[in-house]
């Protein structure tokens, strides 16, 4: 009977499909030499957040596939992994709504001064809300950075709210874009216009730090970040520097730079900061999809079948 090795603990539904057919082995730790000492004689690895390098793959030989619980293979070098010829799977569809309304109750937070607000009325200040003067989308310009699976939804979510929506995405279509009631624009304008400005892009070499200083000196004063995309989409340093001068408005983010964020970070004492603790794709729907999808792939792959969503279809050929 093949090892399937589980790096963190996944929805138990995902557990007992496996276990039909496999023996299920439960890891302990993420760190690297863990992995690799705890996974001997595996066939294949399901991964959350732990990181799969070309030395974990190296030192399992037994490796013949490594499954993502969501969608970003970001923590995978699945260069290394076609190489190897192992493949890599993942969850692509299995999380988007969630990630999706996460966002727009990212942007509304912002728009609706919730945290403040709460924090307010929370400390007895509750004749002080005079003060706090929120923003009605209707009218107003929302901007997507990427225009695929999430930001679509998002863009469908926020129909409703009679926002014009602008987006940049260098691969999509105006056709695409038309469909989803959406405006396919350049980046500039869609960071000189936009009120609000949602990263939806991958984590790649390109987009790496692609909102930095130059990105925020385009925004409006009064535009708000969201990003639940990828910490390091966004030069971090560059953002705080933008929120202290007060070069944008403020930001709403479910991710950071670098994860999990250290504890003086100065994003954590700023009134026009929103935070969650990258989280957006943890509903309860979504963790049993990404687990079922996930572990999907990895049976069907051991059982001699072609799986759903291949990362690196070339390993099948």
């Amino acid at each position: 009977m093949e090892r399937i090795f589980l790096t963190e603990h996944i929805h138990p539904d995902a557990v007992d499909m496996l276990q039909q057919n496999f023996e299920v082995v439960q890891g302990t730790s993420t760190a690297e030499a863990d992995i690799i000492a705890q996974a001997q004689g595996c066939s294949a690895i399901l991964i959350r957040s732990a990181r799969i390098t070309e030395a974990v793959m190296e030192g399992i030989p037994t490796l013949k596939a490594v499954a993502k619980h969501g969608i970003g293979v970001d923590n995978i070098d699945v260069a290394a992994a076609t190489r190897r010829g192992i493949l890599v799977v993942n969850a692509p569809f299995s999380n988007i709504n969630a990630v999706a309304e996460h966002t727009v109750a990212l942007l509304l937070a912002a728009a609706k001064l919730i945290v403040p607000m709460d924090r307010m009325t929370r400390e007895g200040g509750f004749k002080k809300r005079t003060q706090f003067v929120t923003c009605e989308l209707a009218g107003k310009t929302v901007g997507l950075m990427g225009l695929g699976r999430i930001a679509a939804l998002v863009a469908k979510k926020l129909s409703g709210f009679d926002v014009k929506i602008l987006a940049y995405d260098p691969y999509v279509s105006q056709e695409r874009a038309a469909e989803l009631g959406v405006t396919l624009t350049d980046m500039d304008t869609v960071l000189r216009e936009s009120r609000f400005i949602s990263v939806h892009t991958p984590l790649t070499p390109e987009t790496r730090g692609l909102i930095g200083k130059d990105a925020f000196a385009k925004m409006r004063k009064d535009a708000w970040l969201i990003n639940a995309s990828r910490g390091p989409v966004v030069d971090e340093a560059a953002l705080i520097a933008a929120l202290k001068s007060g070069e944008i408005g403020g930001a709403a983010l479910d991710v950071f730079e670098q994860e999990p964020p250290a504890d003086d970070n100065p994003l954590f004492s700023m009134d026009n900061v929103v935070l969650s603790p990258h989280n957006a794709a943890l509903s309860d729907n979504a963790l049993r999809a990404m687990a079922m999808d996930s572990a999907q792939g990895l049976a069907d792959y051991l059982m001699g079948k072609r799986p759903q969503f291949p990362v690196n279809p070339d390993v099948l050929h």
